[in-house]
């Protein structure tokens, strides 16, 4: 205890500052400790709990992502067939306009043909008219005058004159 003396240790003072030391740490293990001991758990607990939210939240995502992209994936499809159905209307209606501006042309090539036979009858008629005309002439002629070679081959000379007057349209 000399030692201790010669020092400068009190060893009352050090006993009572060991006790008193005891009941601090008592207290604040009671009052303190208990109440940092429950907000260092609880704030622990938020924390694991957000961390969870988080990965729930993230596997969310996940999973909207990937219906997004499949319902994208969808309206792709369905655009891209609208289209094809669009581009074969379209076709269709071409060939259809086609079709019919044939039948159009062939029917007005065939009243063409038609107008064509029935001028063709017509300038057939006609000139069968001017010949019989010009046979009536000749005939007449050859009758009013004596036939002679030289007279006939005039006669007709004179027809083929009276013939260039004549015109078939």
């Amino acid at each position: 205890m000399d030692i201790l003396n010669t020092l400068g240790i009190n060893i009352k003072s050090v006993i009572v500052q060991g006790v008193g030391f005891l009941i601090l740490l008592f207290v604040l293990k009671k009052f303190l400790f208990g109440k940092i001991s429950a907000l260092i758990k609880e704030r622990s607990e938020g924390i694991k709990s957000t961390y969870a939210k988080i990965e729930v939240d993230k596997s969310d995502v996940e999973k909207m992502k990937i219906d997004y992209q499949v319902k994208l994936a969808e309206v792709e499809t369905e655009a891209a067939n609208k289209i094809q159905e669009a581009i074969n209307e379209g076709g269709k209606l071409s060939e259809g306009i086609v079709k019919r501006a044939q039948e159009e042309a062939e029917l007005i090539r065939t009243k063409a043909q038609e107008g064509i036979e029935q001028e063709r009858k017509k300038a057939i008629a006609e000139i069968r008219n001017q010949v019989v005309n010009l046979s009536l002439l000749a005939s007449s002629r050859i009758i009013q005058q004596s036939i002679e070679q030289q007279t006939a081959e005039k006669l007709v000379d004179d027809v083929i004159k009276d013939m260039g007057g004549l015109s078939v349209r």
